[in-house]
């Protein structure tokens, strides 16, 4: 019995050494970040910024690759079907792994299960914006008009699913409206059609609407989180302007599952340092990104805790996946 367990200890230890070698060795090749959204916007932006960062510090190119699709569902199961080596990493963000599964009625990957979490990359709100020639300067006098007018008012969406859907979603369940649902292939033309009056409202995140919010061409109501939005000091949150929705979405990385935990902590170490770094955090915010680093088991506790809520907010919205 005794001989059995020395030669056990002898076979973790033998394994335990080699392993540590390994990641010592590890990256002998480029690593891809697969971004599940077309180039241009707040993922593709992120994503390329932590890579050319990771890049110094790990020795090796680290290259972003565009996978759009399905609402980030094409690039992010590519990732979860990968090599679980460290070579193949992806953006994750709360409306591709939380409000997904919980939109539709069936999702080919769980991201507790399925993904290893590497580390967070920050808090990405999102801003109820309107066409700066609106006759509603404020969110009260949105929910008033649309009261006034059922049926008459639509709000734009990158598509079905995702945040935008949900946030217009919430908004119709809590504040009894009947705002109509106009789904658009990707972000940029569903800020479009504000901008076109053939919506009169969508639900955007920062990085995408800040050129025209700053050019004077839309106009934000109100921002998502528990704090105001550095660029947009004078636009409440919705908490302070009495509505309660407060869904607040994240961006970080992942790996498929069964990544070595040493090759997870490399990765970690490298993504935080690019995360902390005050001219990164300049670059997040103008991708409408709020700097927000961490452990693995940080972004995994940060999982747990929000996927619920957001399927909480599909069920009270009464929206029936499709």
């Amino acid at each position: 019995m005794h001989r059995l367990t020395a030669r056990a200890f002898q076979a973790a230890l033998l394994c335990s050494i080699g392993a540590a070698a390994w990641a010592q060795e590890w990256p002998q090749r480029p690593i891809r970040i697969v971004a599940p959204f077309a180039p241009g916007g707040v993922t593709d932006m992120v994503a390329r910024a932590a890579a050319a960062s990771m890049s110094i510090g790990l020795g090796q190119p680290v290259i972003v690759e565009n996978k759009p699709g399905a609402q980030g569902v094409v690039g992010t199961s590519l990732v979860k079907n990968a090599a679980p080596d460290g070579y193949t990493i992806v953006l994750m963000s709360s409306s591709v792994g939380c409000v997904n599964p919980a939109m539709r009625k069936s999702v080919p990957f769980d991201i507790t299960k399925d993904f290893a979490p590497i580390g967070m990359i920050g808090a990405a709100p999102m801003a109820m914006v309107v066409s700066a020639n609106a006759t509603t300067i404020t969110l009260d006098q949105f929910i008033a008009h649309a009261k006034a007018n059922p049926d008459k008012v639509s709000y734009s969406s990158p598509g079905i699913g995702g945040s935008a859907h949900l946030y217009g979603a919430v908004m119709n369940a809590t504040q009894g409206l009947n705002m109509q649902l106009v789904p658009y292939q990707g972000g940029a033309p569903a800020l479009q059609a504000v901008l076109a009056g053939e919506t009169q409202m969508t639900f955007a995140d920062l990085g995408s609407a800040s050129g025209q919010l700053q050019a004077g061409k839309l106009r934000a109501l109100a921002v998502s989180g528990d704090a105001r939005w550095p660029a947009l000091a004078n636009v409440p949150t919705f908490a302070e302007a009495g509505y309660p929705i407060n869904l607040v979405g994240w961006v970080g990385l992942m790996a498929p599952s069964g990544t070595p935990p040493a090759v997870v902590r490399r990765l970690n170490a490298e993504l935080r340092r690019f995360v902390d770094a005050d001219d990164s955090r300049g670059t997040l915010l103008t991708a409408g990104v709020a700097a927000r680093s961490g452990s693995a088991e940080q972004m995994a506790s940060a999982v747990r805790e929000t996927c619920p809520a957001w399927a909480d907010a599909v069920r009270k919205a009464n929206i029936q996946p499709e």
